[in-house]
């Protein structure tokens, strides 16, 4: 696998790709930055936007190192990982829930129940906060880690934002809406070879949409 860092230079899109970029920049990021993998017909790589003009992109193989739009820097990336492990981690996901076959916002889906079940304003966003972490540690038990709960039990220090994300790729289409949560914690490895696997593959939906990379650093 290759980690890098990669930054548009924005001076050089043509006005109307400038306009692409600022209406619809999670598609147009993930079509831009394929360029710099002309080999692959389906997409084999993850991305985090880290501002307006840099990413992240994880990879099966070396991105190009010279491209019109980017500034590539590349360096292999194999993480060593064993049982018990502890890590620094962020991860922007796309938090969902399935309700009768149909898949909803995790958040959206934690403020509905709380109406539901009458609660006051200020208790729908504890709701959300708890819902968000669930949702995180469930996928701690699918892919072989354990996040570990803020010690003053404001599980906000778990996840620090969130984002709806509203565009239309295509003059006539239908709205694609998701929304994003960036996480940010500490985390224990328990199972370092399916850890491994979902650091490679990316971590929920929309991974097409900047979703799903997890960086890690270890602490000990």
């Amino acid at each position: 696998m290759y980690l890098s860092r990669v930054r548009i230079v924005l001076s050089r899109l043509t006005p109307q790709m400038m306009e692409k970029w600022e209406s619809t920049q999670p598609y147009v990021s993930h079509q831009w930055l394929w360029q710099l993998f002309p080999a692959s017909v389906t997409r084999n790589f993850l991305f985090r936007q880290e501002n307006n003009e840099c990413f992240y992109v994880l990879s099966q193989e070396p991105p190009l190192a010279c491209h019109d739009l980017f500034i590539v820097d590349t360096k292999p990336w194999q993480p060593q990982l064993s049982s018990g492990m502890q890590l620094m981690f962020q991860l922007r996901a796309n938090p969902v829930v399935t309700r009768q076959k149909k898949r909803s916002d995790v958040l959206m889906d934690a403020k509905y129940q709380a109406r539901a079940q009458g609660l006051a304003p200020e208790a729908v966003w504890q709701l959300q906060q708890q819902a968000a972490f669930d949702w995180l540690v469930r996928q701690g038990e699918q892919h072989g880690f354990m996040p570990h709960a803020p010690v003053d039990d404001e599980l906000w220090g778990a996840f620090h934002s969130s984002e709806q994300h509203r565009f239309v790729r295509r003059q006539g289409e239908k709205p694609i809406v998701f929304s994003s949560v960036d996480y940010a914690g500490s985390l224990e490895v328990t199972d370092p070879l399916r850890f491994t696997e979902a650091l490679c593959n990316g971590i929920g939906k929309s991974k097409a949409l900047g979703c799903g990379l997890m960086l890690i650093k270890r602490i000990r």
